[in-house]
């Protein structure tokens, strides 16, 4: 198998793929800018859930200012009382990624000629559905990023597009990396925030170790963690942030490189409370199909 520095330089159109991990996609951050430092930029970008603003970001090639994105997204309050009568929820989320897509982003910008083709994974709720949408080609490109996001207590009423509602991406496939082939990718960056040592990649709510398909194994360079990253979920304070960025840049060029950096040995205590959530949703969903028919 080639080296993964070299898979990727010789694909015609690489497709980076930014995984959904809310404060912790953060790491994707440093990802790229290792990336783009060794000349290796995409062709397509596809994001799911906090990926999906990422990606955008990327796509209308304002990489460089990632850092400068999330900075400007954590510092602004995210809580406001008032907003209980108007959104039944404390969080106000969506206007701070509507302040934050206007400042690095813009939909002007998703749509001009020299931007990268655009693509968000979201889940159609009425049957629980993993939907890639084509984020150039929506009417309204922001709306498409929010509703990849939705995700209660923090969004309280989901979107609707096109006369369906949609919800957080990740819930039904957090690494669609096959959608990026059918767009004709040769070659795919995957960039997820789950910790090597924490077993396979979080893919849905039913597959939480995923190994790469053997049919595409030799063509997705994928690039996380080695351990569990010690961040909350919810972070918000950019001085943890920050080092889980620079993280990402060491591990990329670990993987791409063949280097080796001792940053990359940051790990968080015990287990994530998500691995006895999954443990025990397994265990549900084991005794469902071994109950009885009546």
């Amino acid at each position: 198998m080639a080296e993964p520095l070299e898979i990727l330089r010789s694909a015609k159109k690489p497709g980076f793929l930014f995984c959904g991990g809310s404060a912790r996609a953060v790491f994707q951050v440093g990802v790229v800018e290792t990336l783009y430092a060794l000349d290796v930029r995409p062709a397509v970008c596809l994001g799911i859930s906090a990926g999906a603003w990422n990606a955008a970001a990327v796509a209308v090639g304002n990489w460089h200012r990632l850092r400068k994105y999330w900075r400007f997204f954590v510092r602004m309050p995210a809580i406001d009382l008032r907003n209980l009568i108007r959104e039944h929820s404390p969080f106000i989320w969506p206007r701070l990624h509507a302040r934050a897509f206007d400042r690095y982003v813009g939909a002007e910008r998703i749509k001009a000629a020299d931007a990268l083709p655009l693509y968000a994974g979201l889940s159609r709720l009425r049957d629980r559905t993993h939907v890639i949408f084509n984020v150039t080609a929506a009417a309204d490109p922001f709306r498409v990023l929010l509703a990849s996001n939705y995700l209660p207590p923090f969004y309280t009423h989901p979107l609707d597009l096109d006369g369906e509602r949609y919800g957080d991406g990740g819930f039904t496939n957090n690494a669609p990396y096959e959608e990026l082939f059918k767009l004709g990718c040769d070659a795919v960056v995957l960039m997820s925030a789950k910790g090597e040592s924490e077993g396979g990649l979080y893919r849905s709510t039913d597959d939480f170790n995923h190994e790469i398909a053997a049919d595409y194994r030799d063509r997705v360079v994928v690039i996380r963690p080695r351990h569990r990253m010690p961040l909350s979920f919810v972070e918000r304070r950019w001085e943890k942030l920050a080092p889980i960025a620079d993280l990402g840049a060491f591990r990329a060029r670990e993987v791409l490189l063949g280097e080796r950096h001792p940053q990359t040995d940051l790990a968080a205590r015990g287990p994530a409370p998500s691995a006895y959530v999954s443990s025990l949703w397994t265990r549900v969903r084991q005794l469902r199909r071994a109950r009885p028919l009546l």
